[in-house]
Formats: C-alpha cells, sequence, structure tokens
C-alpha cells in the first residue's frame, strides 16, 4: 500500500533521518519519502492500515504529529531532542554490485 501524509515540526535533514529511520524500524516499511519543506510523508508498505498507525504513533512519540494533532511544547521540544540525534546519525551507505562476467 502507499500513503500520504502530513507531519508537524519537520525543520531540517536531521528530522528527515530521524523520521525515516523510525518508520522503517517496522518492517513491513519498504520505502518512505520525506519532503522537508511541507512536511509531506509518502510511504509504501506490506499491509493494512495498523501498519500505518503504527509508523504514526513512532512518529508522534518522537515529535512528529500528524498534522492536525497535539503538536504542543512537549511534541516540539521532542522533535528537537530527535532532529539532533538524525543529525548524528551516520548515514554512509555501501553499494556491492554483482558483476557477472
Amino acid at each position: 500500500m502507499e500513503s500520504e501524509f502530513f507531519l508537524e515540526n519537520v525543520k531540517c535533514n536531521g528530522c528527515r533521518k530521524t523520521i525515516i529511520l523510525e518508520a522503517k524500524k517496522q518492517k513491513e516499511v519498504e520505502e518512505i519519502a520525506v519532503d522537508i519543506e511541507s512536511g509531506k510523508v509518502t510511504i509504501e508498505y506490506i499491509g493494512g492500515h495498523e501498519i500505518l498507525s503504527r509508523v504514526k504513533s513512532r512518529l508522534y512519540r518522537k515529535g512528529y504529529p500528524v498534522k492536525g494533532q497535539n503538536n504542543n511544547i512537549l511534541s516540539k521540544g521532542k522533535s528537537f531532542v530527535s532532529c539532533a540525534m538524525g543529525r548524528m546519525t551516520n548515514d554512509t551507505v555501501i553499494e556491492i554490485k554483482q558483476i557477472q562476467f
């Protein structure tokens, strides 16, 4: 399935990294894209809407509620901490391709 939703408190690449890493902790999540400017999240996952609910719940606990939800000072504070953690996360990716002769 594919879904789109908008999050509060998305400010930078640190936020983006945190959101992606948290969503991918849910093994059913296949792809996720985050637009920093709008807070738009596009997610592809296997399963029903319960998977999407779990992802949104994880993000809420990190300080990124869905737009229109309870975005209080506590959420904003959590998002700053989550953002800082995202900035410190090593994003080195090694891709190995198989060469056939």
